[in-house]
């Protein structure tokens, strides 16, 4: 059941492969300035933009827990595709046309010109360093521990493996390295699950009884159109997870806006998005896809006993695709690129936030050439990648619910960054003294909730059958285990120690996960749907900010750059908004005409309103004449 010798030299393939192209675009780019070190001279193309878009989205955290997903819950997450593709048509429509004429690198450049405020801008840049450098060190944890799993080598020779290969193509080639490595990494990702879904598919009879498999044992689920905020997911809630999501990662995340940010136009910027989102869906489709053919295959003899979903996918890899020759070696690559595709895509935003927010403005480095600050920027990098390396040895030492708590402070962050920068692009009116206090009370707010809702017990999974498992001799039943069990009790120990109990019950139907109790402390707020949480960061830093804003004061028009709003809001953005709120009170509350304020007055002279007047006065004159010649005469 392990690797044989072709899977290894596709794997060794996939590797040097990346390397070379990092090899490759740092002899191109070995005097390179900051702006080609970190943007590519903002004259790359599109497409691959668009795919190392797409594949520092899916990790390989993504291609083992949505596998799972479907086959322990279903395919009501799916959904959360259709929030995606909502989502990036916005950040196409609405933020690129504002962020990207104005030639930023660091994103929150936009964030200290909006609101005038150094302070802020810093706050949301450490918040992403921090975030950053802990997402870095789960990245090279789960996967490390798969893989070791998979391939015979230790945990922590995978994550200095993986550690040091995306940190030295990054390092030496910037950006360019990062996103064609990217490109290739992509294409890999793409036929290692595609062997699984075609393989699996085959064994079972194809896609057709797949899928009847799947609805017959109630994975199939798609219009639960419940408005119940308390469910884990339902259509609506799915939609609105993926499309915070996508806003979060795709609209104020450093590492993904860097991508569009180093193309050479607003509309190239905008066909980055469009390009990324097809490849997104494609391969979230495949993955989605080889959960429901991994149940097709386990349908009768689950595996994973009280472990953790994700490691169904291993298990399956080493009990089906080891059978063909490179199959297995296939996953495995996919599995390397996409930690090695989103790790490096965090090194090298976070050298970008690092040099604009924090380094540049130093008095040592004003008077460096360019040719000297790429240079520091590499070492940067270098010492990024050795700090995740770190971060990764430490995080597999702290357990799992240390790992469960920084994913869901980490989530928790994003809806406050969300409504802070809906507030600098759409409410002209608000402050910086009304977006700071709205951001830190919605932080408070998210954090509490992401605590909270730890301690909420997670619902049931789907039914699951162990009565197809080949039953050993009663009296040999800890002796003579079958070859899953071995596996998954060798995973689950490695994964979760506290599950490892993973042979119990052989010949019994069950459903691993116990029912959340019905009076748990706290869950008329912390039992709410973990999908609604950046809903609530963001909605909370809008309103706060609003209301903050009406006790404080208001920008006015002379206090805003028309550039950093959307247009549309500009507009209305020019007019008094006293008068506004008094016309709206008027037109829609009493149903008659507003009277008009002197401002309104003046403004209205450029528009014609005071030609009656005009007329007026000079009719009068004529007639004043008239009446004076008259007495002369």
């Amino acid at each position: 059941m392990g690797l044989g010798t072709l899977d290894v030299v596709m794997l060794v393939l996939s590797l040097l492969a990346s390397a070379a192209v990092g090899v490759y675009y740092s002899v191109l780019g070995r005097n390179s300035t900051s702006l080609e070190y970190l943007l590519g001279g903002r004259t790359m193309k599109p497409l691959p933009l668009a795919l190392s878009l797409m594949v520092g989205t899916v990790s390989a955290i993504t291609i083992m827990g949505n596998a799972g997903e479907m086959y322990a819950y279903g395919t009501q997450m799916w959904l959360m595709d259709l929030g995606i593709l909502l989502a990036l048509v916005i950040i196409a429509k609405f933020f690129i046309p504002v962020m990207y004429p104005l030639e930023l690198i660091s994103l929150y450049q936009y964030v200290e010109r909006r609101f005038k405020s150094k302070c802020l801008r810093q706050a949301t840049a450490v918040l992403q360093l921090v975030g950053g450098y802990l997402f870095i060190g789960f990245l090279l944890f789960p996967p490390s521990l798969a893989l070791q799993s998979m391939i015979g080598l230790s945990f922590f020779l995978n994550i200095i493996i993986i550690g040091i290969s995306c940190t030295l193509y990054s390092t030496f080639g910037g950006v360019k390295a990062v996103v064609y490595a990217d490109t290739l990494q992509a294409v890999v990702m793409i036929v290692g699950v595609l062997a699984i879904v075609i393989q699996g598919a085959i064994n079972m009879g194809g896609v057709e009884n797949v899928m009847d498999i799947a609805y017959h044992g109630d994975r199939l689920e798609f219009f639960n159109m419940s408005l119940n905020p308390y469910q884990r997911h339902s259509f609506w809630l799915c939609v609105i997870y993926g499309f915070f999501f996508t806003l979060s990662n795709n609209g104020v995340n450093q590492s993904q806006v860097q991508r569009y940010f180093s193309t050479g136009s607003v509309r190239n910027a905008q066909w980055v998005l469009y390009y990324s989102a097809i490849a997104l869906v494609s391969l979230r489709f495949l993955i989605n896809m080889s959960g429901l053919v991994m149940y097709a295959h386990f349908k009768d003899c689950d595996p994973m006993g009280k472990a953790d979903p994700t490691i169904v996918l291993v298990i399956y890899v080493m009990q089906q695709l080891t059978r063909i020759p490179g199959l297995a070696g296939l996953f495995v690559a996919a599995v390397y690129a996409a930690v090695l595709s989103s790790v490096s895509t965090q090194l090298n935003s976070m050298t970008a936030l690092l040099w604009e927010d924090f380094l540049k403005v130093l008095p040592v480095f004003r008077g460096w050439s360019e040719i000297k600050i790429g240079y520091l920027q590499k070492f940067i990098v270098f010492l990024s990648g050795v700090l995740g390396i770190v971060l990764g040895l430490a995080v597999s030492q702290l357990g799992k619910s240390f790992l469960i708590t920084v994913l869901a402070i980490n989530g928790a962050l994003t809806g406050p960054l969300i409504g802070l920068f809906l507030v600098a692009l759409f409410l002209p009116w608000v402050p910086a003294k009304g977006a700071t206090c709205g951001f830190v009370l919605a932080i408070a707010f998210n954090v509490m909730m992401a605590a909270g809702q730890l301690t909420i017990p997670k619902p049931p999974y789907l039914p699951l059958s162990r009565e197809g498992c080949p039953a050993p001799p009663i009296a040999n039943v800890t002796a003579n285990v079958t070859a899953i069990e071995d596996v998954a009790t060798t995973i689950a120990t490695t994964l979760a120690p506290t599950l490892a109990d993973i042979t119990a019950n052989i010949t019994t139907t069950i459903t691993p996960s116990p029912a959340p109790p019905e009076n748990t402390t706290g869950e008329w707020l912390f039992g709410l749907s973990y999908c609604l949480n950046p809903v609530w960061g963001t909605m909370l830093c809008i309103l706060l900010s609003v209301v903050m804003s009406a006790i404080t004061g208001y920008n006015t028009p002379e206090d805003v750059e028309e550039k950093l709003i959307d247009p549309k809001i500009w507009r209305i953005f020019q007019r008094s908004l006293k008068q506004q709120i008094k016309e709206f009170f008027y037109e829609t509350i009493l149903r008659k005409r507003a009277p008009r304020d002197q401002n309104a007055r003046g403004a209205s002279d450029e528009t014609g309103t005071r030609e009656p007047l005009n007329n007026f006065m000079e009719a009068k004159d004529i007639k004043d004449n008239e009446i004076d010649a008259k007495g002369m005469v």
